[in-house]
């Protein structure tokens, strides 16, 4: 909730933005807002004069040893996800098949219902893992693990049966040589399965132990995307509760969107804390599952493009139906062939939309997006995660990937975020990753960003890809959120800038998440 009586935060500097970067040494806030930026004896001035004349006694002084900067807005993450990893087997760093399936061995008993994992990688564990290989440890309970991208899972026998997949002829059902499914599930069919087992555990304990998450790394706005009918339930639990700390725009799925447009019904409501904002849809996969839609075939699959999930006509349409509810679209395409075929929806729509990852954009796919006035929310932290894209893409193609120097000089609204839980929460790591380019530093350095830069996208930028004017700021009439630093990045060493720790998170004036 934000402070009803006016709170001085001061701290030997306070950035109030970046690019341009300014910073003061006091601020003074009231109820959600920023009403003072500059010296601290008038901020201090200023906040007796406001508590007077409301009558609340006086003003809260919060003082911080730490550099205080605009809370960093996070413009694509999957808020129950990052609850359910917190439960979940994590898999992110199995080296093997033996290490995966004895994690699961090990971790199964604690789960009454369905056993869930996540973070598992085929490139790492040399193998894709199947059902047969599951069977061997869990048998009696029901098991999907989501490969770390979320766009492809394995299941157990069990969990297929339970799902009917095994008698499915769906394309998105893997087969082996002898045609029967291998426990690989693609796309929405392994979503379904992930979403399935989500809704065995309590929805309201899982999105606040993501609000949580949030607040712990500094994050005081973020973007949840894709959320399904059991996450916004508890999504408003927690809003009517007291217990949403951070502030939320949610982007429903297309599922529960088209079933709510349907009834003739849907929420557009919401408030400073918490807003409906939009819909999210899936035009194509991921690199790592080899599913996001190129328009030449991968390097080290040569017949193979990818998955075209949407048409732009079901684009537009679905771009039409949000404009009746003022709904903004936000549309998931890595591969260039599936960014362009989003953007034909949109301009056919006449919609200002979003973007989601635009991966893979060389110049033709950036100057499009540019036209178009298309807002573009990408994942800094993937530049160390795709350590294979050079395999995967060839030279020629990867120097095209994350282009965001590109990007914004081509006049592009861009954004940061992180996709968690499929990368870390921890902005200053996405920062670090454009910062230094990760693994794709030889083949794409002319892309490479300062630190300046890469706090105002995380920042600034992503509240412009949120459309939120007041947020990633701490000037008057901004938000009155706010992170404390341990260091300050912009004059730390690069290599050090991802063990910068948050101190202390305030939404709103007031102190959400402190260190101790």
């Amino acid at each position: 909730m934000p402070a009803q009586c006016p709170v001085i935060v001061r701290a030997p500097r306070i950035y109030t933005s970046f690019r341009p970067t300014k910073f003061v040494e006091a601020l003074t806030i009231l109820g959600d807002y920023v009403v003072y930026a500059g010296n601290a004896t008038e901020a201090a001035r200023i906040g007796r004069d406001l508590a007077r004349s409301i009558s609340c006694g006086k003003p809260r002084l919060l003082e911080f040893d730490g550099v205080a900067a605009p809370g960093f807005v996070d413009a694509h993450l999957h808020i129950q996800g990052i609850g359910v990893y917190k439960h979940s087997i994590k898999l992110n760093d199995a080296e093997s098949l033996d290490d995966l399936l004895r994690r699961v061995a090990e971790e199964a008993d604690r789960f009454n219902e369905w056993v869930i994992g996540r973070g598992w990688d085929q490139d790492k564990l040399g193998t894709w893992p199947t059902r047969f290989d599951l069977d061997e440890v869990v048998r009696d309970k029901p098991v999907v693990l989501m490969r770390v991208c979320g766009h492809a899972a394995v299941l157990n026998t069990r969990a297929m049966e339970i799902l009917g997949y095994l008698e499915s002829d769906s394309p998105l059902i893997d087969k082996g040589c002898n045609g029967e499914p291998t426990g690989i599930v693609y796309e929405e069919l392994a979503e379904r399965a992930y979403h399935e087992a989500v809704r065995s555990l309590d929805a309201l304990r899982l999105v606040v132990d993501g609000l949580n998450e949030l607040a712990k790394n500094g994050i005081t706005l973020a973007g949840a995307m894709d959320v399904e009918e059991h996450a916004l339930r508890g999504l408003i639990l927690a809003w009517h509760s007291g217990l949403m700390a951070p502030r939320l725009r949610v982007y429903l799925s297309r599922k529960l969107f088209e079933k709510l447009y349907s009834a003739g019904f849907v929420p557009s409501f919401g408030g400073p804390q918490f807003r409906i904002m939009g819909v999210k849809i899936y035009m194509d996969g991921s690199l790592g599952a080899r599913t996001a839609w190129l328009r030449r075939p991968y390097s080290d699959d040569e017949k193979n493009s990818g998955k075209q999930l949407l048409a732009s006509k079901e684009v537009y349409e679905i771009a039409r139906k949000a404009s009746e509810w003022r709904l903004d679209v936000a549309a998931h395409a890595i591969g260039d062939a599936a960014i362009l075929e989003a953007l034909r929806g949109y301009d056919m729509a006449g919609c200002r939309c979003r973007i989601e990852h635009a991966s893979l954009a060389p110049r033709d796919v950036i100057d499009k997006l540019a036209t178009l006035g298309v807002r573009v929310a990408v994942q800094p932290r993937f530049l160390i995660s795709d350590w294979w894209a050079v395999e995967r893409l060839g030279a020629e193609r990867t120097r095209w990937l994350y282009p965001f120097r590109t990007m914004l000089s081509r006049g592009v609204i861009l954004g940061f975020s992180s996709d968690a839980p499929v990368e870390p929460l921890n902005p200053l790591e996405g920062v670090y990753a454009a910062v230094t380019r990760g693994a794709l530093l030889p083949h794409s350095k002319e892309e490479a960003l300062d630190v300046e830069t890469a706090l105002y996208l995380y920042t600034g930028g992503a509240a412009q890809v949120l459309n939120e004017p007041r947020a990633g700021c701490l000037e008057p009439g901004c938000y009155g959120d706010v992170v404390v630093l341990s260091e300050d990045p912009l004059s730390t060493d690069i290599e050090d800038i991802p063990r910068i720790s948050v101190t202390a998170t305030l939404v709103g004036g007031e102190l959400v998440w402190e260190k101790r």
